[in-house]
């Protein structure tokens, strides 16, 4: 892929689900990467193109939020700086997933904005695997069931995969923190706006 060339002619999926006690990312492509925005938080978007750069820029700016001026930062306001990035993008390749003070969050990313999920895919094969994942994913699913899904989901049994586990003391410093969040609900990836 080029520099500034799309990730639609990228081959391969990325898969995303919420379980009872963690968050997972997972592809079926080496040309996906999981990239560590900070501590707790993830994306799964392409390993090269401009969607890299823009997953660069973003955690440069992460870190340097939370390096030099000591601020703790949340998804949404990762998210944000994703969707920022991304307005004029069709339909961008990437999926974030993390856990701040209140609680695990997983974003699909569209044009300029981006959704809140319990569960998602983006790829060639985004629209069969979320009627797949439609069908077997529940509010009850723990990691086991998730992991083994989103393989399914992926029909490949080696996917590389970046769980988040649900972390207690992360919970219990929210009612310390005070963030200027939204507050978004979680709804399926056929869910409008």
């Amino acid at each position: 892929m080029m520099e500034g060339e799309s990730s639609k002619s990228i081959q391969g999926n990325i898969v995303g689900l919420k379980s009872t006690n963690a968050v997972i990312l997972a592809t079926d492509s080496k040309e996906y990467e999981m990239y560590l925005i900070d501590d707790r938080i993830y994306c799964c978007a392409p390993r090269s193109g401009i969607d890299r750069n823009i997953v660069l820029e973003v955690s440069s700016k992460v870190a340097n939020l939370v390096r030099d001026r000591g601020q703790n930062v949340t998804v949404s306001q990762v998210r944000d700086m994703f969707c920022e990035k991304y307005q004029t993008a069709e339909s961008p390749n990437v999926m974030i997933a993390g856990q701040d003070s209140r609680g695990l969050h997983l974003f699909s990313m569209e044009c300029g904005k981006s959704r809140m999920v319990m569960y998602g895919a983006k790829g060639r094969d985004k629209e069969n695997i979320v009627d797949f994942l439609s069908k077997d994913w529940n509010d009850f699913i723990n990691l086991s069931e998730a992991e083994q899904l989103a393989r399914k989901a992926l029909r490949w049994e080696h996917v590389e995969m970046c769980t988040i586990y649900r972390a207690k003391e992360i919970e219990e410093q929210g009612a310390n923190m005070d963030f200027d969040m939204d507050d978004e609900t979680s709804v399926s990836p056929a869910s409008n706006f």
